[in-house]
């Protein structure tokens, strides 16, 4: 079945996030920038013959409905899905870069640091979730 791969999506940058081969822990992969090339960035990037799936933050508004953000996400996770061949699913990431803020300044970041971090936090995050919601449905 592979590995679950996450994508928090940016205009300027991507979060990507790996899961262990048992599906049970995100791990952080790193940050690739975004635009025309961001498709190529992500191959790059992932061990892409161990992932049979890949989820991408769909950024919602709190009211629950879509904005163009999260517009622009679907059209790019179709993209994504046609020129890698992997099943790509949306989830809700809300609150997801907001918790990867909280977490950086735990850590006692400089602002700096912190921006060069959030995207691959918030990915990894998403990730955790998606795979803690998975294994509380098995069992």
């Amino acid at each position: 079945m592979g590995r679950i791969a996450a994508i928090d999506y940016g205009l300027k940058r991507i979060g990507l996030a790996v899961s262990d081969a048992s599906r049970r822990l995100a791990l952080p992969v790193g940050m690739v920038p975004g635009g025309k090339k961001a498709i190529q960035n992500i191959q790059s990037a992932l061990p892409l013959k161990e992932i049979g799936l890949i989820v991408i933050g769909l950024p919602l508004e709190m009211s629950g409905k879509k904005g163009a953000m999260a517009s622009m996400v679907e059209e790019f996770a179709h993209l994504l899905e046609e020129a890698l061949h992997i099943p790509v699913q949306l989830l809700d990431e809300r609150l997801s870069t907001k918790l990867a803020h909280v977490k950086l300044k735990e850590l006692h970041l400089n602002r700096k640091a912190r921006e060069k971090k959030l995207d691959m936090i918030a990915a990894t995050l998403l990730l955790q979730t998606y795979l803690d919601q998975r294994s509380s449905q098995s069992t």
